[in-house]
C-alpha cells in the first residue's frame, strides 16, 4: 500500500466513498439495484460495478444517478 502514490489513494478513497454514499441513498429511499438499473437505463451489471468503489464515475454517471435518486450524490463547493 505504501508504494501506491497518494494521488492514487486519493482517487480510489473518493471513488469508494461515493458508492458508499449511493448504497446509502438506495437504502434510505428502499431502492433496489435493478430498480436503479431501471431507473438510469443502464444493466444491473453497471450499477454493481457503481457500488463496488472501484468505479470511476464521470460527471455524467454522478448526475444520472443523482437524478434518478433525486438526491445529491456530491456537493461541490461554488
Amino acid at each position: 500500500l505504501a508504494k501506491i502514490p497518494e494521488a492514487e489513494r486519493r482517487a480510489y478513497l473518493f471513488t469508494d466513498l461515493i458508492a458508499q454514499r449511493i448504497d446509502d441513498v438506495m437504502k434510505q429511499k428502499g431502492v433496489t439495484k435493478s430498480r436503479l438499473a431501471q431507473m438510469t437505463g443502464k444493466r444491473p451489471c453497471e450499477v454493481t460495478k457503481w457500488l463496488s468503489g472501484s468505479h470511476n464515475f464521470t460527471c455524467r454517471t454522478l448526475s444520472l444517478i443523482s437524478d434518478a435518486l433525486q438526491s445529491d450524490i456530491v456537493n461541490v463547493a461554488k
